[in-house]
């Protein structure tokens, strides 16, 4: 009789898995193919890939955080790692983003919005909007960390408006970590794409809300089973708009010289 190699637990001839820690127990030596093997069977299991519950977040929206929190853990890609994964690919595709050229749009509508003239007036314009820029290029580019702020606040604000229903705090930060995290992928790769045909950024930012928007109800309607649709998007507007206050209060004491 042989031990797991990995829990020391005793297996029995027949056992093709550990029954405790469901290692196989026939190993074979490390290689490369096994490495890469083992990597894409990671992200495209029949059952749980990272490819299959993005094509679940398409199709089934909510229904599959709804599932996993009621114990379907096994089907489902987890749900942190599809979040870090996602925020990783954000983190990415902003960096390349950066690379591209584009005029800066903003500034000159600013400048002509607020009849920008005189030297003194566009020093004063410009030491503002510099900071502005600042605190959003911080943001951007420490996106991977922002993520994790708002994913909590955005989670908060769907459990106020579903405290009385049998979800707690924690599950309703696992459905955002589904919720949020597809809609973040969206984003990433509407970007990407955009490195080809360089529309203005804030078009894309405008698209990725109201995607968010809709995306939001229509998970949380599903997550809750199909009921309370206009709660559903109250509560995601609430929670969007949250984020996006919480956003702006940073950016604008940034900009004032507050911190």
């Amino acid at each position: 009789m042989e031990n797991c190699k990995n829990c020391t637990v005793a297996l029995q001839p027949d056992y093709d898995y550990c029954p405790k820690c469901s290692q196989k127990t026939h190993l074979h030596r490390l290689s490369m193919h096994e490495v890469v093997h083992e990597g894409i069977h990671y992200f495209t299991h029949a059952d749980k890939g990272f490819f299959q519950l993005i094509r679940d977040l398409v199709i089934k929206g909510g229904t599959i955080a709804r599932e996993y929190v009621e114990g379907k853990r096994k089907k489902y890609f987890p749900p942190l790692n599809f979040f870090l994964i996602v925020a990783a690919l954000n983190l990415f595709a902003i960096n390349v983003d950066e690379t591209s050229d584009r005029p800066d749009m903003a500034r000159e509508q600013a400048m002509k919005a607020y009849r920008i003239q005189t030297p003194e007036q566009k020093e004063a314009f410009l030491k503002v909007y510099n900071r502005q820029v600042e605190a959003i290029d911080f943001i951007k580019h420490n996106s991977n960390k922002t993520v994790l702020v708002m994913l909590p606040i955005m989670a908060f604000i769907f459990w106020l408006f579903y405290r009385r229903q049998p979800y707690n705090f924690t599950e309703h930060l696992i459905a955002g970590m589904f919720m949020y995290g597809f809609c973040t992928l969206v984003f990433v790769v509407i970007s990407l794409v955009n490195l080809i045909f360089k529309w203005d950024v804030n078009y894309i930012y405008w698209l990725t809300l109201l995607l968010q928007l809709f995306y939001f109800s229509w998970f949380y309607y599903r997550f809750m089973g199909n009921r309370m649709r206009m709660r559903a998007y109250v509560a995601s507007f609430s929670a969007i708009a949250s984020v996006f206050i919480f956003v702006g209060l940073i950016v604008m004491f940034y900009m004032f010289g507050a911190f």
